[in-house]
């Protein structure tokens, strides 16, 4: 297995990222507030009601602007089926969801082509009383799970044909939901008390909540669960407290109880980061989130600090203890995107930025062969002027203090004496200067475009105007999305 590090700093996305932003006469400062990944885009939510969708292979970044346009952002979460839908929760409670079309491949028809849907939103109010913390999609992006602050679980139901969803509450927890899983139909849902299995009944009109182990928590604390495979089968990971992991079945009832206290006082191989902090966070005394990692591995989040686990060999792979704050994680397959804070992202993985690899590849090849050698360049000395050698002047006469050019013009000439006989520098020097004059001829009769020469003066830079699809909201009149870097319409 590859080494788990920081392969190169994100400086040049977060940067794209505006500074501030200006509504009316006031200018709001832009913090990054949560974060999610696909290979192919990150999606990047802020405390200003703006989505940036960046494409990871392109470099393009783009503004989706939820409704209202000035709420915070708590969670968003891409899913990757016929189109890209992204979901985002607000502070308020309000739910967005981005239906963005994939780009054809180029070898499809014109007709596909010039058929480019806009990016459509849905908008869900009035479920979420409290701010929206977690979302679930399902794998084909037809249903979504929102979880809020206050415990309540909202599903939401898209009509892709129809353009409509309809939204309603399943159960309430009544404490803060932590994290929510979704396989095979079942919801698994970790609040701040419990962790409990949603099972949908009467076609789906009912839900039968079923909890995960017998013993209550001692305590209200951010403990997270999954889906993940153990031991070459399902089961659901739920954390508990003092370093240790339930493994239960779809009924909720545990299997096995995995304890890492131990294992954690023991050193650990620290995650490489490329600008660690200098205070390192210290331990904390129990997991929280859980992220599946690869095939068999789980990813945990609490107090600062991130744990890389092996549940089936019992060991701790990596820690994370040198981040100045962990504020939202993203896993996809081999990769942990990090915001460390409002204006620094982290991307932790075993391989370096497939899109980035790809391009350096490309470009070694342009430069790189299997056939490139190694060829000495031939020594070049400084030509005597024509003029002296019409004048009579010796090749190799030189001003005082040059010394040097002279001996070496005068071994040359003596070299050259011994070959090719007196005067055969004269003869070669002014054939090399007519070819040299019948190129420079042939070079400015050529035509060329203007925009190429030099003009003094100041020159004039064009307003940068950033690339923003048009959002359609679902039941209302298409408008465009103001797209200046510099302002931003409400």
């Amino acid at each position: 297995m590859n080494m788990l590090r920081e392969w190169s700093p994100l400086v040049e996305l977060v940067n794209k990222i505006p500074v501030t932003v200006q509504r009316g006469l006031l200018f709001h400062d832009v913090s990054i507030t949560c974060i999610d990944l696909v290979p192919e885009f990150i999606a990047i939510g802020t405390n200003v009601g703006l989505v940036f969708w960046y494409n990871r292979k392109s470099g393009e970044i783009e503004r989706l602007a939820t409704e209202g346009g000035s709420q915070e952002l708590t969670s968003v979460r891409i899913i990757s089926t016929v189109e890209y839908m992204v979901a985002v929760g607000c502070r308020e409670g309000n739910l967005n969801i981005f239906q963005i079309p994939k780009t054809p491949p180029p070898d499809v028809c014109a007709e596909l082509l010039l058929k480019a849907k806009p990016i459509e939103r849905y908008t869900v109010r009035g479920l979420h009383r409290a701010s929206v913390c977690e979302l679930v999609w399902s794998k084909n992006g037809m249903r979504l799970f929102s979880g809020d602050a206050a415990g309540a679980v909202v599903l939401t139901e898209i009509g892709y044909a129809s353009k409509t969803c309809q939204s309603r509450e399943i159960i309430n927890e009544r404490y803060e939901i932590v994290q929510m899983d979704l396989r095979q139909g079942k919801l698994l849902v970790s609040s701040s008390f419990r962790t409990v299995i949603c099972s949908p009944e009467d076609g789906g009109q009912r839900w039968r909540v079923a909890q995960v182990g017998k013993k209550d928590r001692k305590m209200l604390a951010p403990f997270g669960a999954v889906f993940a495979t153990v031991h070459g089968k399902q089961q659901i990971v739920s954390t508990r407290s003092g370093f240790r992991l339930w493994l239960a079945d779809d009924e909720g009832n545990v299997a096995q109880t995995l304890i890492f206290k131990e294992l954690m006082r023991a050193p650990c191989p620290e995650i490489g980061l490329l600008n660690p902090s200098r205070n390192p966070i210290r331990i904390p005394t129990t997991f929280g989130k859980l992220y599946p990692f690869e095939a068999n591995q789980i990813v945990s989040v609490a107090n600062g600090a991130l744990f890389l686990l092996d549940l089936e060999r019992m060991a701790v792979v990596g820690t994370l203890t040198r981040l100045r704050h962990i504020l939202d994680v993203a896993v996809d397959r081999n990769e942990i995107l990090i915001l460390e804070n409002a204006r620094s992202l982290v991307r932790i993985a075993t391989l370096p930025d497939s899109s980035q690899t790809t391009i350096v590849l490309k470009n070694l090849e342009l430069f790189v062969s299997a056939e490139s050698q190694v060829v000495l360049a031939d020594e070049c000395y400084e030509e005597t002027p024509v003029e002296m050698i019409r004048n009579g002047e010796s090749p190799t006469s030189s001003a005082p203090g040059d010394d040097d050019r002279q001996t070496m013009a005068s071994s040359s000439s003596s070299s050259t004496d011994q070959t090719d006989g007196g005067g055969g520098d004269d003869v070669r020097l002014i054939n090399s200067h007519m070819k040299k004059l019948e190129l420079f001829e042939t070079l400015n009769e050529l035509k060329y475009d203007e925009s190429i020469l030099f003009k003094s003066g100041r020159s004039h830079r064009r307003k940068h105007r950033a690339k923003v699809n048009p959002i359609v909201e679902i039941g209302q009149i298409p408008k465009e999305v103001e797209t200046d870097d510099a302002t931003l319409g409400s």
